[in-house]
């Protein structure tokens, strides 16, 4: 951890400027910028136009998303399906009388 001696009344530039010039008086700057991103190319659609995939633009796009947001709700239906009927094989008929604790 950190403590800088600051006032009450400074301001969030002021502060942060202060903040940067002691971490850089405690540790130094870097001499090197070591990425921690993936070196390869970007594949999203925005992207494509880079490494030569043709890109998916306006009507084409959507409806592709669509699709696949219709196949998405599908298999949750499936899966909702399927816990419903285990849950109803599983379920016994209770019945309570005022004052039980349950």
């Amino acid at each position: 951890a950190h403590f800088l001696p600051i006032r009450k009344n400074y301001s969030i530039s002021k502060l942060a400027e202060n903040f940067r010039q002691e971490i850089v008086r405690l540790h130094g700057t870097s001499t090197s910028i070591v990425s921690d991103r993936d070196p390869r190319k970007c594949r999203v659609p925005i992207c494509w136009n880079e490494v030569g995939e043709c890109l998916i633009e306006g009507q084409e796009f959507i409806e592709n998303t669509n699709e696949k947001v219709a196949v998405a709700k599908e298999k949750l239906k499936k899966a909702r399906s399927r816990q419903k009927s285990y849950a109803d094989k599983h379920r016994r008929d209770l019945e309570f009388q005022v004052g039980d604790r349950v």
